[in-house]
């Protein structure tokens, strides 16, 4: 015969289980949000440095074709 423990057993489990992949998916979507958070950081950063690289480079390639004509 079954006995209670063997019963209510694997519902436990199963609880046990629902509640640490709610706690899963919440981490999950906390590091999503910091990622996307910190990617659109890094995406700005860059795009900054590439902005003033370029634009040295433009002004240092501007001047050189004055020059060179």
């Amino acid at each position: 015969m079954l006995s209670l423990r063997d019963l209510f057993s694997p519902r436990r489990r199963l609880l046990q289980q629902e509640r640490r992949i709610r706690q899963l998916e919440q981490s999950l979507q906390q590091l999503e949000a910091q990622n996307a958070s910190m990617r659109e950081g890094m995406r700005r950063c860059v795009s900054c440095d590439y902005r003033l690289e370029f634009k040295d480079r433009q002004g240092a390639t501007g001047i050189d074709i004055i020059k060179a004509n």
